[in-house]
């Protein structure tokens, strides 16, 4: 009988080893396979136990009520303002009645900068000659003050008070008289002829005329040697021309004006005066204005009783 070798079994360990680490691998890749698989499964909702979906239900419940939440906000924001508006407190009352008074003053502020701003686009040359016009102005009261000044203290004197009363009654009657219209009149001023082809000056631009060289110092003023222009003159048109107190005035319109002669004319000459208006597109005329050492007027106004009118009796001298 033959002998019996013991078994050696390990030779057979290298190929159990072997197989174990080629299965490893193969259960690496399902478990990552099958790990995938649940994720996707998990990613669409399903594979999940009702557990997990009341889970995730309950999580999307939380954005809802802060929804609500914020609307709710925003509903008791405007319910706030609303009531506000409707029933406003004594703070807001005080609050709006002092924007109320600052917006008005500066509206105010704002109309009062506009309104100073009247020659804000004058030129130069015309700013200087309505200062000349001005201080010549100022002077010639100056003298007029400084003159009553000492006719009152001569009055108050005592001495001969009679006759400089007298004096100074007749001064104020010639000056009375011419500028009535009641004695003739002579002393430097301007000539101003006024050439209108188109017929296009009216009764309007002639008083315009006229007050412009009021304003600017006018003593005595003529229109075609003929009429003498006062107070109460007037100036109208009727179916044949213009008018000046009823008569009839004749083209071309020729001023002779008695006054400081320099001022007149720059008074004319203003931009937008007399001559801007009377030489522009719309009336088309032509205007000559000369200087005059001495200008002779011989016209007068024939005056009328007042029909309403009556002199007043004197004041009572203040003690």
């Amino acid at each position: 009988m033959p002998d019996l070798q013991p078994v050696d079994h390990h030779p057979s360990e290298p190929s159990t080893k072997h197989r174990r680490h080629a299965a490893r691998p193969r259960n690496v890749v399902s478990r990552r396979l099958s790990s995938l698989r649940r994720g996707q499964l998990r990613l669409t909702g399903q594979g999940q136990t009702p557990g997990q979906q009341r889970g995730i239900a309950s999580s999307t419940h939380p954005p809802v009520n802060r929804s609500h939440e914020a609307a709710g906000t925003a509903h008791s924001t405007r319910s706030r303002l609303r009531a506000a508006l409707l029933r406003p407190g004594r703070g807001q009352i005080l609050a709006a009645i002092m924007l109320f008074l600052v917006g008005a003053a500066g509206a105010m502020q704002i109309r009062i900068n506009a309104a100073g701003d009247t020659y804000a686009s004058a030129r130069r040359e015309d700013l200087i000659q309505l200062l000349d016009g001005l201080s010549a102005e100022s002077r010639r009261l100056e003298g007029e003050i400084t003159e009553l000044e000492r006719t009152r203290s001569n009055l108050q004197s005592g001495a001969d008070t009679q006759r400089l009363a007298r004096q100074e009654a007749e001064k104020h009657l010639s000056e009375l008289a011419i500028l009535a219209g009641t004695a003739p009149a002579q002393g430097p001023g301007i000539r101003m002829r006024i050439a209108d082809p188109n017929t296009a000056v009216d009764a309007g631009i002639l008083l315009d005329a006229v007050e412009e060289m009021r304003d600017a110092g006018a003593e005595v003023i003529e229109v075609n040697n003929t009429i003498r222009v006062v107070a109460s003159t007037w100036f109208g048109s009727d179916e044949h021309g213009l008018l000046i107190d009823g008569k009839p005035v004749s083209r071309p319109i020729t001023f002779e004006v008695i006054g400081e002669p320099h001022d007149l004319e720059e008074a004319a000459r203003f931009r937008g005066g007399i001559v801007s208006e009377i030489t522009g597109p719309r009336i088309g005329g032509q205007v000559e204005i000369a200087q005059q050492r001495r200008v002779v007027i011989e016209s007068l106004h024939a005056a009328s009783e007042n029909q309403y009118a009556r002199p007043a009796s004197a004041p009572p001298t203040p003690r």
